[in-house]
């Protein structure tokens, strides 16, 4: 349903790695329906260009105090009032466990963990009582990939971080949810097609993998955001949203028979 409030009385949210992927479906989502849209992303600019017009882009990394800052600075000066923040911006370098240097792990967990910290500390000072912070956290949080061991590490500390910050925030009202994504079509995932000697080929066997038979779109994965920022999920919170087309409903035997074969 579309917002039709007042200009000064626009909920406001705040999106990191808003750019493009899942965080710019998301910031698309909001848009759309009368929310006012802070995005931040390292890259420039900030946001999707479609929403650059009437929105705000903050260029900065989730890992730097003054991005979080600039952001609030922005809101005080704005007028909206904050309402849901989703934690997004993430790092998720392609190597083993073993073979990851601890400058690199380190960067990892900066990124994906302190910085959506920084984030939920941000949201402590300015998020509205009943307002909802959203961490995009992921299957890998509590299975393992073999050549992203420090993504992996770091997402099981954010399903911990979503638990934690649930409690801490339970009596104020503010709802701390995470959605935990499988496969999703984004240059991330496409690359992994891109690579590989036939690319469709490539495509077709990572969907068998999911009783779906599809890879999410990253629309599907903001559908979930949105909802879990709303009103309607009063209910949930330290609640962990499982959006995989069923992966990780399945065992070794799936991929043998029902998927690859």
């Amino acid at each position: 349903m579309t917002l039709t409030t007042p200009e000064s009385d626009r909920p406001a949210v705040v999106v990191t790695g808003a750019r493009t992927g899942i965080g710019a479906a998301c910031a698309h989502w909001f848009a759309d329906r009368g929310w006012h849209v802070v995005g931040v992303d390292i890259d420039d600019p900030a946001l999707p260009d479609a929403l650059a017009a009437d929105h705000t882009g903050i260029v900065g990394s989730v890992t730097e105090e003054q991005t979080w800052t600039r952001v609030e600075e922005h809101l005080a000066s704005c007028g909206h009032t904050l309402r849901a923040l989703v934690n997004n911006a993430a790092y998720q370098p392609e190597r083993p466990l073993l073979e990851t240097s601890v400058e690199e792990f380190t960067a990892v967990l900066d990124t994906n963990v302190t910085g959506m910290f920084r984030g939920i500390k941000t949201a402590d000072r300015l998020l509205a009582h009943d307002g909802a912070i959203v961490n995009m956290a992921s299957v890998l949080g509590f299975t393992a990939d073999p050549v992203l061991g420090a993504y992996c590490v770091s997402k099981g500390a954010v399903v911990q971080l979503t638990r934690s910050a649930a409690l801490a925030f339970a009596g104020r009202g503010i709802r701390v949810n995470a959605v935990c994504p499988g496969a999703v079509r984004t240059p991330l995932t496409t690359r992994i097609w891109d690579l590989a000697d036939d690319p469709e080929a490539a495509r077709a066997q990572m969907e068998r993998l999911y009783p779906s038979r599809r890879i999410a779109e990253p629309e599907d994965i903001a559908a979930i955001v949105g909802l879990l920022a709303g009103g309607e999920t009063r209910a949930m919170t330290g609640s962990l949203v499982v959006a995989d087309g069923g992966l990780t409903a399945t065992n070794a035997e799936f991929a043998l028979t029902g998927g690859l074969a």
